[in-house]
């Protein structure tokens, strides 16, 4: 008895006509979750790039103009803008976590030193809409900015934990000194107050890093009255 091959006329390989019927009728609808996923994914970036400008509440007319869809699409794929605002500030926070990882603190100094300050540029400088204001992510709920910075806190405190750690009684101040001169507010000074470029700042940020955790534990000297 002759075997007939997969793709000979009656064999396994043969036509399935309600096969075939099955996927024509499916394509048309891989095709509109298709258009409905980037739609959806439009929506969501117009709304990160509306509250980076520093629109914490932006409307559904200019979310749907900044994607260029309709605004009744807004409400088709969201139900309300709420919604918008929730989803873009998680999207935002996890791009932010992304950019700052956290150094163990082990090895030179310097390098850590420096790897947490490259680390900061790339942070502050995607965050901030322009030189000079007041912080990153401006249009964000202010939950975002207090995440962020207790990200960045603990970034600090476990990649220099040994240097902070020896300066003894003085840790604390030295920590929260660190904290500010590496932090978002003394960035966005130097970048628009300054008139610094983003290399020129982080070698600021650097320097006044390296000459903290280089100074001698101990008081400060008192100031004249």
């Amino acid at each position: 008895m002759a075997v007939q091959s997969p793709g000979s006329p009656g064999g396994a390989g043969a036509r399935d006509p309600h096969r075939a019927e099955g996927r024509a009728r499916q394509a048309p609808w891989d095709g509109r979750l298709a258009r409905g996923e980037r739609t959806r994914s439009a929506l969501v970036e117009a709304t990160v790039h509306l509250m980076r400008s520093g629109r914490s509440l932006p409307t559904a007319g200019q979310i749907a103009a900044q994607a260029g869809v309709s605004v009744r699409l807004v409400f088709h794929h969201f139900g309300e803008v709420q919604v918008l605002y929730d989803r873009a500030t998680t999207l935002e926070s996890a791009r932010a976590r992304s950019l700052i990882g956290i150094v163990p603190p082990r090895g030179p100094v310097a390098v850590r030193i420096q790897v947490i300050c490259r680390q900061r540029r790339q942070l502050f400088e995607a965050l901030v809409p322009s030189p000079g204001t007041a912080g990153p992510a401006t249009g964000f709920p202010t939950a975002l900015g207090e995440d962020l910075h207790a990200h960045l806190r603990r970034q600090l405190m476990v990649g220099l934990q040994p240097e902070i750690l020896a300066a003894g009684g003085d840790a604390p101040v030295l920590f929260e000194a660190l904290d500010a001169v590496t932090g978002w507010q003394s960035w966005a000074w130097l970048r628009g107050g300054g008139r610094r470029s983003a290399a020129e700042t982080e070698r600021v940020v650097v320097y006044a890093a390296t000459v903290l955790l280089a100074g001698p534990p101990g008081a400060p000297p008192s100031l004249p009255s």
